[in-house]
């Protein structure tokens, strides 16, 4: 919902890493799933995850052979190597076959897994990233920082780094950073000075978003931009979106696939619901506006093997937090749709073949909220949904009364009299009275409160805070007060406040205030070490001031308990003994 050019410098959440604390489910987005594979294809992108071993130069050969599209390894966690000499011959080819080198949001590269990065043709990074370097040991050696510069053992690497074009000094610094049995995590300052990344990585990229790689003529002519949710069995579930929509809209439709699709317990699980998407190869095609998918479906991807388990989206109905259609529900046309939109994908293409029971259970629930009333689309409306009817003999009718019964349940028409098609729970305590089948069967499923992290638009003014609890009299609180983790982009000065859930929160470049609310252990996000930060008492809280010029700026914290930092976290109490 952002018109603004600005690029996001916040990394997106990233599903999958494991490199910083996860408190709750707050992780920020990124689709990555950690699996048994060094390599996994994604579009033009190749996720790298594991350790480097001596059959490291067969396996990159063999993934441009099987995959020529490939342009860019995403090192997500790459802790090193251990085979060094296979390791600096990888590199050399990587460099041969022209492959860019990418460290996404939450990723960390050691040792090895540097040297390899190194390679890259274009390398680029987010802002919340690990690099570590040490010493060396191996036979004889102990610990290389002890050798000589003379000694013939440094010659490989310093062969490696002049053939690559990085100054052989990184090497020095490398060995004499930390011994072999330790780690050091390279500052901002130390990465700059080392020429580690070549540029900036940009608001895609940031955003997890690629280009595809699909041979579907259709697919190949109408999108441009991808991503995924990786289901439980290590498949995509896929997103194309045409060139008009922006990367935080795209971002936004697959947080909210990410939440429908959250395991926690309590809950229905989502392993076979997710599985089967994947087996489907279910796909979201986002496009500008309702004319422009039209024209889509009754053309060439209307005949796309993709298309039989795909649900469109259109960018005028998605609603990013904070922008201007979010925030002014009482005087902007459409609604927010990815709730909608992306839980037909979810339910017709996986909810509905692996849960058979809980599909019926659905079913039942919506014609009795159609008979009693309690949910009021048009008679042109029903009829036309009863005619439709999915592979398992389900009509549309079910999946129109879910869609309106979550809407409602998540605060989407709180503003409204009536919600989705004449829904009348369109409050959660008006659904609470008037549809209790309807919130029974989804508090089964999904749990009360978003659990994926949300952007908020880089268009939320400055010195405004953006709100995660309810307020009478602003309307987009209906919705957000239902959010638990969300960040801040772009560089206004803004705030946030959150609730009495346990939130994960998250500035931006500027300087912000942040309110963690009632909760008894809210976290802030910081992209940095904690060396590059200073964390000092002040005005009853605390304030966090980045030491790094246009990272994260300088942030007055209350109600918060726990500082995230890329390379650990801090409890704030503990600074108080």
């Amino acid at each position: 919902d952002s018109s603004s050019s600005q690029p996001n410098n916040t990394p997106a959440p990233n599903p999958g890493s494991e490199q910083k604390p996860n408190p709750g489910s707050g992780q920020k987005p990124n689709p990555i799933a950690i699996n048994t594979k060094l390599f996994t294809v994604r579009g033009d992108w190749a996720i790298m995850h594991g350790e480097i071993t001596s059959k490291i130069v067969s396996e990159l050969n063999a993934l441009v052979a099987a995959h020529p599209e490939v342009t860019t390894l995403v090192m997500q966690d790459v802790p090193g190597s251990n085979d060094d000499e296979e390791n600096l011959k990888a590199g050399i080819r990587l460099r041969e076959l022209g492959l860019n080198t990418y460290l996404p949001p939450g990723g960390d590269i050691a040792s090895g897994g540097v040297d390899l990065f190194l390679a890259g043709k274009e390398r680029f990074a987010a802002p919340d990233v690990l690099v570590g370097v040490h010493s060396w040991g191996g036979g004889d050696i102990t610990d290389a920082s002890t050798l000589g510069r003379g000694h013939e053992a440094h010659k490989p690497y310093l062969d490696y780094y002049t053939q690559l074009g990085i100054d052989t000094d990184f090497y020095w610094f490398t060995i004499e950073a930390a011994d072999a049995d330790n780690i050091h995590w390279m500052s901002v300052a130390e990465r700059k000075q080392y020429g580690i990344t070549t540029r900036e990585a940009t608001e895609e990229e940031l955003n997890m978003i690629t280009a595809h790689a699909s041979k579907d003529a259709a697919i190949q002519s109408l999108f441009n931009q991808y991503t995924w949710v990786q289901s439980a069995n290590n498949k995509p579930i896929h997103i194309f979106a045409t060139k008009e929509v922006l990367p935080l809209q795209i971002a936004k439709a697959r947080s909210v696939m990410m939440h429908y699709l959250h395991e926690q317990d309590g809950f229905t699980s989502k392993q076979a619901i997710s599985t089967k998407l994947g087996d489907n190869q279910a796909s979201l095609f986002m496009f500008a506006n309702e004319a422009a998918s039209e024209r889509a479906f009754e053309g060439s991807l209307g005949n796309s093997p993709l298309a039989q388990h795909g649900q469109d989206l259109y960018a005028s109905e998605v609603f990013v937090e904070g922008g201007n259609r979010y925030t002014n529900r009482t005087t902007v046309d459409g609604r927010d749709a990815p709730y909608e939109e992306v839980l037909h994908l979810v339910q017709g293409h996986g909810l509905a073949p692996a849960e058979k029971a809980l599909q019926q259970r659905i079913v039942t629930i919506a014609d009795q909220a159609l008979m009693d009333k309690i949910w009021n689309p048009t008679a042109e409306d029903v009829t036309e949904w009863q005619a439709e009817t999915d592979e398992h003999g389900h009509t549309s009718v079910n999946y129109e009364y879910l869609a309106a019964a979550v809407e409602g349940y998540y605060g989407l028409w709180g503003h409204q009299d009536s919600g989705l098609d004449g829904y009348q729970g369109n409050t959660r305590a008006a659904q609470k009275t008037r549809d209790p089948n309807g919130q029974a069967i989804i508090e089964e499923i999904w749990p009360s409160r978003i659990s994926s992290m949300m952007a908020i638009s880089p268009d939320w003014p400055a010195n405004q805070t953006f709100s995660l609890q309810y307020q009478a009299d602003t309307p987009y609180t209906h919705q957000s007060q239902y959010l638990t983790h969300v960040y801040l982009t772009g560089s206004n000065n803004s705030n946030l406040l959150g609730n009495d859930a346990n939130n994960v929160l998250q500035g931006n470049q500027g300087n912000n205030r942040i309110d963690g609310g009632a909760g008894d252990s809210d976290y802030v996000i910081f992209n940095g070490l904690r060396r590059e930060y200073t964390v000092q008492q002040r005005d009853g809280g605390w304030q966090v001031t980045d030491l790094v010029a246009d990272r994260d700026g300088t942030d007055q914290l209350s109600n918060v308990e726990w500082l995230i930092f890329s390379d650990g976290e801090l409890e704030l109490a503990t600074l108080l003994d």
